[in-house]
């Protein structure tokens, strides 16, 4: 065989192969790269014929390592440790398992003799193991390559050493090298180690004592570490087992040395420690044996550290108890083991910061899961109740927002557990519903008709499908719980889960807050597959019998839940008819029925409220007519036999269902009669009220909105001054109140019931008498009830209310609350109106003026009642038209006959010209039309010019009849700034040449002036103007129109002059002097034209070096002359002189240069200037 010749010569290659191997290489190694002149490497593979390996001993099976046992039965015998062996015999601090530690302690017995034979026969031989191989065919191929270097030269073994030098790989002979040196160092280096190990362990030990020292004190004066008889001691009882593969060095302790005898040990451990330790001891408490003292940290009480006034009056970190409750830094009376404190950040201050509830949320404990999520949800309910504003620096919903919680929370939604998705559901709620705003809606539910708001963030970019969803979370919370299937898994919750009660109402209310998200929102709810069917299987049960017979109710399955039938009023009311169709389909008719008319002892009086609730959505749409009749007329006979005002004073909650249940019967008509009689019976009561409530003005106002005929509402109650005492004090537009914008966060709207101030809106109030007067005063204009309205109107406390209207500025006016205020005034305005002439001069003028507040204040989806406002408010009844005229006189406008069609023109242009500007169908948290309402076409002409579109004749109409409004009604500017009127009247000038009209010039001239004189030093043009981006384009585009079509116009340059006062930024005085100096030229004025005082231009002196420059710049090359622009003459020449008068260095240069200049009058002029007197 070929592989037995090859072993038997000891050849491992063929020679001719040899021969022809050598002759490649040779070849080889003289070759170059040809284009980079770099030698190639040859190869160092070179594979020889298979050689089988030859053993000279066999392999013996040792039956030692096989007990008797295991031989018969096949397995191991089966040991059992008891607790006294645990605690004493095995070593508690290794990472192994208990049955690891035993085997190995077995396993040690029997392989202690054969390691010791193995460790000295390596040390031995370890020289020649690191280069003579241990098998026979290494030693042959040895010993032959010896004999070939013994019948060799020296010259030729160089030879051949310089040959395989070149051959070979550097790194190769490298790593040969090193190797043959370790290996004539490695028995020594080995000792040393060993000894190096020993010295170190014996440290690591003294460490470790002194460590124990340090956290318990010693009695024994016998045991110290400097000790030198106990230092040989530790060194004899410690065994070491250097492990080289792994680099690690494993220090064993004797066995008797690592448990700790307590009666004899030294160390002195905290008592509470102590006890604890002993008790694990006598009871074989595993790991309880040796005292660990990194743990023992943990349970000491904490370092008295030095107090820190200046942290307690500045900011620092927040945190709350369980209930959500803000703790103080530091609480004198509460000790470390009463309050809330742990082992986290500031471990001396109780209480959890949020960042640690976030943590505590995502743990693997589902008791602290719950926790810390419970927690979550007390501090945001208490952020929505205003309890944390201007008190943290960022609030917690907001903080938690950006922090991304609602993704936290849907992914804790998807838990398996009950208690984790109830907790959640807390949470959720929490963050998404603000009860206050739920129930204030309850509360004034019915008044403003059948609308409720839509709570939708106003984006920019409507489209949001290419966000990723903690984007989206910023933006929109409730699309982005949309996003995720939380409908779905809400169904599922709800279905398959069924939480306790608190995670039902809880799921119920945030479904509530998704539906008033939006219309669609609302459709998508509803159109769920089986979730409206979950919903009314489990939680609107057509029998109420559970209800009535559990005292404590800890499953609400199949009983009647109050958020329920909610749920489906809402969705009602946003999804409109095709919810109440779906309901319809659900039989719901037949379930508030029997709520209507059952009595369960408890909460039958809310749910009944909610039920007719429900039931009046549904009847709007036309759905359950049929049976208002039969199922009401006996409800109402009992109203009229049991019902009393002041028999059910102390019942709000009476009066609510009454109210509810008229709303449900006005809608039959056969039962109109018997709700006149309860009309006229309540408001025969209502007259002898001494403190009217909220819910008794309810139930009248829903009474009197039932009935077509109102003659059996007795108004003797308009005597009673009681009735309108508290008019003044429910009203949000007096209250000096104003919204809270940094309570929740911008992704999450909300209707903010609380104020900036932590006080709630004056208008929900239990005594708030405004929708009460906005129901009664429609109902007396609907039926021209002159006397009713006129009485009203003359009632002192109103008189005073509409008086504070007229005058002071109004606040809240966005909040959907005041809405039912906005409507009482429109209403009011309407009524007034029928009383024509007959109403005083005084109150129809303070009319006159609310009625100018309104059309900016209502919201935009009133717009018809905004059309009907400027009707009243331009009518010609409501304008003195003899009085426009004789002033319009005299402006010295042109003829006669002009003046009569500025009559005409007012009678009939002015609210048709302003309507067209109405912003159609918009949301109820916009105005219908802005405050500058006047200045309206103005801006609309504007950009027409912008546009490069060509002005038509009724354009110039529409400036002149802005211009005359605002000149004969000063009333209709009187709430905007000046600094607003100004940037808007400017506007006229870049409206083509219409400027140059002369009525425009003379009206424009009068309305500038008449503004700067009263109001020049309040102008900011700093200040940020709605639908102007900056005042510097403006004032851009004054100038250039000034250069290019002006004509010098002198009203045009005194406008122009206004910004570069030197009360204003330096800016606009650079930009008149630097980039638009060609406009100086034909600012021919003089100083008896501005509209400011010329001194408003001298003083302050300028500071700017700039425009110092500039200035003589422009006297000395002639830009300006005295001449023909005197009023820039004056202003460069005074304040070039001021300057030179100076001590500064470039003061100095610079006067000395202008002693030096050619133009002699110029110099002497600034040179000698002396400063008028103004």
């Amino acid at each position: 065989m070929g592989n037995e010749t090859s072993r038997n010569s000891g050849e491992l290659i063929n020679p001719a192969v040899t021969d022809e191997i050598q002759e490649k290489e040779t070849s080889r190694r003289n070759l170059e790269d040809n284009v980079q002149n770099i030698p190639i490497t040859p190869s160092n593979t070179i594979l020889g014929n298979i050689v089988e390996r030859k053993f000279d001993e066999k392999y013996k099976f040792d039956s030692n390592r096989v007990s008797t046992v295991e031989s018969e039965l096949g397995f191991p015998k089966v040991f059992k440790l008891d607790d006294m062996e645990l605690t004493q015999k095995l070593n508690t601090s290794s990472k192994q398992s208990l049955f690891r530690q035993h085997v190995s302690t077995l396993k040690s017995v029997r392989d202690d003799s054969v390691k010791v034979q193995r460790n000295e026969s390596l040390h031995r031989n370890k020289e020649e193991a690191n280069f003579i191989a241990e098998d026979q065919l290494a030693t042959e191929i040895h010993r032959e390559n010896l004999d070939k270097l013994a019948k060799m030269s020296e010259a030729e073994i160089l030879k051949e050493k310089k040959i395989l030098k070149n051959t070979l790989n550097p790194k190769v002979i490298q790593f040969l090298i090193n190797k043959r040196k370790c290996g004539k160092r490695s028995i020594e280096e080995s000792m040393q180690d060993t000894v190096s190990v020993a010295n170190k362990a014996i440290m690591d030990t003294n460490v470790f004592r002194e460590k124990k020292l340090k956290l318990f004190s010693n009695n024994n004066n016998d045991t110290k570490m400097g000790n030198n008889t106990s230092s040989v001691s530790i060194a004899k009882e410690t065994v070491m087992d250097v492990e080289v593969s792994n680099k690690k060095i494993k220090l064993a302790s004797n066995e008797n040395n690592t448990n700790m005898d307590y009666e004899d040990d030294t160390v002195n451990i905290p008592k509470s420690s102590k006890e604890i330790l002993e008790a694990g001891k006598q009871k074989g408490w595993l790991h309880m044996d040796t005292p660990e003292p990194e743990k023992l940290k943990w349970m000491e009480d904490l370092t008295e550290e030095n107090k820190d006034e200046s942290a307690t009056n500045g900011e620092y970190n927040a945190r709350f108890d369980f209930n959500g409750i803000l703790l103080p830094y530091k609480d004198k009376n509460l000790t470390l083991d009463m309050g809330l404190h742990h082992h986290g950040e500031e471990p001396e201050r109780p209480g959890y910061s949020l960042q640690e509830l976030l943590q505590l949320s995502r743990s693997s404990i589902q008791q602290q899961r719950c926790k810390a999520l419970t927690t979550l949800a007390n501090v945001m309910e208490e952020t929505h109740n205003a309890v944390y504003d201007h008190v943290l620096h960022l609030s917690p919903l907001i903080a938690l927002s950006q922090k991304n919680i609602l993704l936290l929370l849907r992914f804790s939604l998807d838990d398996s557990s009950i208690a984790v998705v109830t907790a959640t559901l807390q949470a959720l709620k929490a963050f998404l519903v603000c009860n206050v705003d739920e129930r204030c809606l309850d509360k004034l539910y019915g008044f403003d008709g059948y609308r409720e708001p839509t709570l939708m963030p106003q984006l920019e970019d409507k489209d949001t499908s290419s966000l990723k969803d903690h984007e989206l979370a910023q933006l929109d919370a409730v699309a982005t719980l949309l996003r995720s299937d939380f409908l779905l898994r809400i169904r599922y919750i709800l279905n398959e889960m069924h939480p306790p009660p608190v995670g039902v109402t809880c799921a119920l209310k945030i479904l509530i807050r998704l539906a008033r998200h939006s219309h669609t929102t609302a459709l998508n709810i509803s159109s769920t597959p089986y979730l409206l069917d979950t919903i009314i299987k489990n939680f609107m049960p057509l029998s109420i019998d559970r209800l009535a017979m559990q005292d404590a109710i800890n499953n609400v399955y199949g009983i009647p839940v109050i958020m329920a039938i909610k749920l489906c009023r809402v969705l009602v009311t946003y999804g409109k008819k095709p919810v109440a169709q779906k309901l319809n389909n659900f039989k719901v008719i037949h379930i508030i029925l029997t709520y209507v008319s059952s009595e369960t002892g408890k909460d039958d009086l809310n749910l009944s409220i909610e039920s007719l609730r429900l039931w009046r959505m549904l009847l709007h749409y036309e759905v359950g007519l049929e049976s208002v009749a039969g199922a009401l007329i006996s409800q109402l006979q009992l109203l009229l036999s049991n019902h009393d005002i002041q028999n059910t004073y102390k019942n709000e909650l009476v009066n609510e269902r009454a109210a509810a249940l008229i709303a449900v019967a006005s809608h039959e008509r056969s039962l109109r009669s018997h709700i006149s009689t309860l009309l006229k019976k309540w408001s025969t009561q209502f007259s002898s009220i001494s403190k009217p409530r909220f819910d008794v003005m309810r139930l009248i106002a829903e009474t009197l909105s039932a009935v077509d005929e109102i003659s059996a509402f007795e108004t003797a109650w308009l005597s009673n001054k009681h009735i309108f005492s508290e008019l003044r004090y429910s009203s949000n537009l007096l209250s000096g109140k104003h919204p809270s914008t940094d309570r929740e966060p911008s992704c999450l709207p909300n209707l903010n019931m609380f104020t900036d101030n932590e006080e709630p809106q004056p208008i929900v109030k239990l005594s708030s008498c405004i929708p009460f007067f906005s129901i009664v005063l429609k109902t007396f204009y609907n039926h021209s009830r002159v006397a009713e309205i006129r009485a009203i109107l003359e009632q002192p406390d109103f008189y005073k209310y509409i008086r504070d209207l007229g005058e002071f500025d109004w606040c809240l006016e966005r909040s959907w609350y005041s809405r039912t205020e906005l409507y009482l005034l429109t209403t009011m305005v309407k009524a007034a109106s029928l009383l024509g002439n007959t109403i005083n001069n005084r109150t129809a003028q303070i009319i006159w003026k609310i009625t100018i507040k309104l059309v900016s204040a209502l919201p935009a989806d009133a717009t018809d009642h905004v059309r009907e406002l400027l009707q009243i408010a331009l009518s010609s009844e409501k304008i003195n038209l003899d009085v426009i005229v004789n002033e319009l006189a005299k402006l010295d406008l042109t003829a006669s006959a002009a003046t009569d069609q500025v009559k005409i023109d007012l009678r009939s242009d002015a609210a048709s010209l302003y309507e067209r500007y109405i912003v159609p169908n918009g949301d109820w948290n916009q105005a219908a039309m802005p405050k500058d309402w006047i200045f309206l076409p103005l801006v609309h002409i504007y950009n027409k010019c912008k546009s490069d579109i060509r002005l038509q004749s009724e354009d110039k109409n529409s400036v002149l009849m802005v211009l005359r409004l605002a000149s004969i009604l000063p009333d209709l500017t009187r709430r905007l700034s000046p600094t607003l009127q100004f940037s808007r009247l400017v506007l006229v000038y870049l409206c083509d040449t219409v400027y140059l009209d002369k009525d425009v010039s003379v009206l424009l001239a009068k309305i500038m002036s008449n503004l700067l004189t009263r109001h020049h030093a309040r102008l900011d043009f700093r200040a940020e103007l709605p639908g102007l981006s900056s005042f510097t384009d403006l004032f851009t585009a004054l100038c250039e129109q000034f250069c290019s079509s002006s004509y010098g116009d002198d009203d045009f340059a005194a406008t122009l002059l206004v910004p570069v006062a030197q009360r204003h930024d330096a800016h606009y005085r650079k930009l008149l002097w630097s980039e638009h100096a060609a406009a100086l030229r034909y600012l021919r004025l003089s100083p008896g034209k501005l509209l400011l005082p010329l001194k408003d231009y001298l003083y302050p002196e300028e500071e700017d070096a700039s425009l110092i420059d500039g200035y003589i710049t422009a006297l000395v090359r002639g830009t300006i002359k005295e001449t023909w622009c005197p009023v820039p003459f004056a202003i460069a020449l005074h304040h070039s002189a001021m300057y030179l008068r100076r001590t500064s260095k470039l003061a100095v240069r610079m006067r000395t240069q202008m002693e030096k200049l050619q133009n002699r009058d110029i110099a002497d002029r600034l040179l000698r200037y002396e400063p008028p007197q103004l």
